[in-house]
């Protein structure tokens, strides 16, 4: 960067002020003709270039690495990705498993109602054969009653034909 201290001192190369003396115009510059400074030249003016553009030059781009898997999960956000992913399957699975658990849950309870229902018509058979066994007339008790009331067996000739 330049400062304007620097312009002054390239300007002051090519003009030379002397006030009080004799002034010389050489080639559109002032010089300074004078016997008291024998040893003063004249700038000699540089040659006029005309201005020109600083030419573009593309900057080169930096050879790409290989980027490293860190580096890339880094920059992709892959961890958060991948953690929501596996956070909607870990629910997903999880529904599933209760939903599956209620499942089992149903099937033993129709099994057990279905047990159950065949135990109480076990229970209402025992219970009827109960009944039936208590107030069952025994054959040999009977036979022996029979007799003591005075009934026989008939004889051949009272069977009817």
């Amino acid at each position: 960067m330049s400062t304007g201290n620097a312009n002054r001192n390239q300007a002051d190369e090519f003009r030379v002020f002397a006030p009080g003396r004799t002034r010389t115009v050489v080639n559109g510059n002032l010089a300074v003709k004078s016997e008291a400074l024998p040893r003063t030249r004249v700038a000699e003016p540089l040659p006029a270039q005309p201005a020109r553009r600083p030419r573009l030059v593309p900057v080169k781009q930096p050879k790409q690495k290989r980027r490293t898997l860190p580096e890339l999960i880094r920059d992709y956000k892959v961890v958060p990705k991948t953690m929501a992913v596996a956070l909607v399957l870990a629910i997903a699975f999880a529904t599933i498993f209760m939903i599956s658990g209620f499942n089992n849950i149903s099937v033993t309870q129709k099994e057990i109602n279905r047990l159950s229902r065949k135990v109480s018509e076990m229970e209402k058979a025992v219970e009827k054969t109960n009944v039936d066994l208590l107030f069952s007339i025994d054959a040999g008790a009977a036979h022996d009653a029979a007799q003591d009331a005075g009934m026989s067996y008939p004889a051949a000739q009272n069977y009817g034909r």
